[in-house]
C-alpha cells in the first residue's frame, strides 16, 4: 500500500507534537516494511529531518505556503490561521505528485476542534485515518484562581465547542473519517460520536523509545533525603499550587520531619506567586525552585528521587511517561494525561478531581506519607509503571497499534 501522513509538527528532538510526528512517521514505516510511507510536513523542517537516519520505505515531502499569503505569521501569532492555509496547499502539493494513496492519516497537529483537510485526499478506493487527536477537558472554577482566568477558561471551552459544531469543514472531516483516534475516551464524547462509523479507538498521542526507556533507571542516593519531585512549565494548567499545598499537609502532618525535600523543575508566569505560597506556608526552606534546566539534568534528577508529585489538569503530560520510566510512582489526579498512563496500583497513585479542593490536598498528602513510609510500597509501584510504559507507551508499541487500526479499517470497508 501507499500510505499518506500528514505531520504538519515534525521534527527529531524536539519533544511535544513536532516528536509525535516524527516518532509515529518512522515507527510506523519500520512496523510495516512491506508498504510505502509518504509524509508531508513543513520547509522548516527538512533541515532537521534529512541529517537523520529513517527508514527506506519513508519519503518526506515538504511544503510551505507562499509569502505573501503567511507574511503576518510572527512566532505564534495566527498559527491557527497558518495552519489551515498550509494544510490547503499541502493537499493540492500532493495531489500533484500523482500517487495513489491506499490510506491517508492525519497525525499532527493533535487537535480536535479544528478539522483536518488531508480529509480531502480522501476516495471511493481509499481510507482516511483521523488522529490521535484532542485537547483538554474543561478545568473546574475551583482550580482557577480569580475572575480572568475563569473567563479565558470559559472563551477556550465556548470556541472549541463553535468550531465543533458550525464548521462546516470540521463536520465534512467527521463526516469521511473511516477512524478517529482519541487521545482518550472523552474524545468520542466531545465530538458526539455514536455508532460504528467513523470507528473510535483511544490512543494517547505521545509515548517513549523503547531503547531510552530501557536506558533509565535509578542511582544509588548518597543521603537519606526522601525527594519529591515535580517538572513543567509553571502555569494553571499544572496544578503546581496544588503541588505545594499537598506536600505542605503532609509535612503539617509530620511536625519536625526535615529529611524530605520538594523540587519544582521549570519556569513560568506563576513562579512568584508560587514562591509567595511556599514562604506563606512556612515551607520555603524544604521547596527548591529549581528553575529550567537541560533535559539530562531533569533526567539526573529523575534518577536521585523518589516520588514524582504532578496534579496537572492537562490531557497530555509526555513528563508522567519519564517519571514512570525511571521506575517511579506518580502522584496525581485521576484525569487527563494520569488517568491514561497510570495502569496499575491507581488508588495508591491517583486521587479524584471531583473532590472538594481542600480534601484533594488532604488526599495527596496522605497518600505522599505512604509512600513516604513504605520503602517497598514505591518500588513495587514504580517498578509496575516502568513496565508499563515499555509494554503499552512506546513508540514502537504505538506504532503496532496503529497497524491494527489500519487493518481494522480495511477489514470492516
Amino acid at each position: 500500500m501507499n500510505i499518506l501522513l500528514g505531520v504538519y509538527a515534525c521534527e527529531p528532538h524536539n519533544g511535544s507534537e513536532p516528536e509525535v510526528g516524527w516518532q509515529m512517521a518512522n515507527e510506523l514505516a519500520k512496523a510495516m516494511p512491506e508498504h510505502r510511507f509518504y509524509a508531508i510536513t513543513k520547509e522548516n523542517n527538512r533541515e532537521k529531518i534529512e541529517n537523520e537516519k529513517y527508514p527506506d520505505n519513508l519519503k518526506f515531502f515538504y511544503y510551505d505556503p507562499p509569502k505573501w499569503m503567511t507574511f503576518w505569521k510572527k512566532g505564534g501569532r495566527g498559527i491557527r490561521t497558518y495552519y489551515y492555509i498550509w494544510m490547503i496547499g499541502a493537499v493540492r502539493y500532493m495531489k500533484r505528485q500523482k500517487i495513489d494513496f491506499d490510506l491517508v492519516h492525519h497525525i499532527t497537529f493533535v487537535n480536535d476542534w479544528l478539522p483536518s483537510f488531508f480529509v480531502l485526499m480522501k476516495n471511493d478506493k481509499n481510507r482516511f485515518v483521523w488522529g490521535p487527536i484532542g485537547s483538554h477537558d474543561p478545568i473546574d472554577k475551583k482550580f482557577l484562581d480569580g475572575t480572568k482566568r475563569q473567563l479565558i477558561e470559559k472563551i477556550r471551552i465556548f470556541l472549541q465547542f463553535w468550531f465543533r459544531t458550525f464548521d462546516p469543514f470540521f463536520y465534512f472531516c467527521k463526516k469521511n473519517a473511516d477512524c478517529v483516534i482519541g487521545i482518550n475516551d472523552n474524545v468520542r464524547k466531545k465530538l458526539r460520536l455514536r455508532g460504528g462509523k467513523p470507528c473510535f479507538a483511544a490512543e494517547p498521542a505521545i509515548g517513549m523509545k523503547k531503547s531510552a526507556v530501557e536506558r533509565m533507571g535509578r542511582r544509588e542516593k548518597d543521603d537519606e533525603i526522601f525527594r519529591i519531585v515535580s517538572v513543567g512549565r509553571l502555569v494553571y494548567i499544572k496544578n503546581f499550587k496544588m503541588t505545594i499545598l499537598a506536600f505542605s499537609r503532609f509535612l503539617k502532618r509530620n511536625p519536625g520531619i526535615e529529611n524530605v525535600k520538594l523540587e519544582i523543575i521549570g519556569e513560568g508566569e506563576d513562579r512568584r506567586s508560587l514562591e509567595s505560597l511556599a514562604a506563606s506556608l512556612g515551607i520555603a526552606d524544604l521547596v527548591e525552585f529549581v528553575g529550567k534546566i537541560p533535559l539530562r539534568e531533569v533526567q539526573e534528577r529523575f534518577e536521585e528521587s523518589d516520588l514524582f508529585l504532578f496534579p496537572t489538569l492537562e490531557n497530555a503530560g509526555f513528563v508522567i511517561l519519564e517519571a514512570m520510566s525511571h521506575g517511579l510512582p506518580v502522584l496525581a489526579m485521576e484525569y487527563g494525561g494520569p488517568q491514561q498512563f497510570v495502569g496499575h496500583h491507581k488508588s495508591e497513585q491517583l486521587v479524584s478531581p471531583y473532590l472538594p479542593y481542600q480534601e484533594i490536598a488532604e488526599a495527596l498528602a496522605d497518600r505522599i506519607e505512604r509512600f513516604y513510609t513504605d520503602r517497598k510500597l514505591r518500588e513495587d509501584v514504580g517498578a509496575r509503571n516502568r513496565k508499563d510504559v515499555l509494554e503499552n507507551f512506546t513508540w514502537e508499541a504505538k506504532a503496532r497499534k496503529m497497524k491494527g487500526i489500519y487493518e481494522k479499517v480495511w477489514n470492516e470497508a
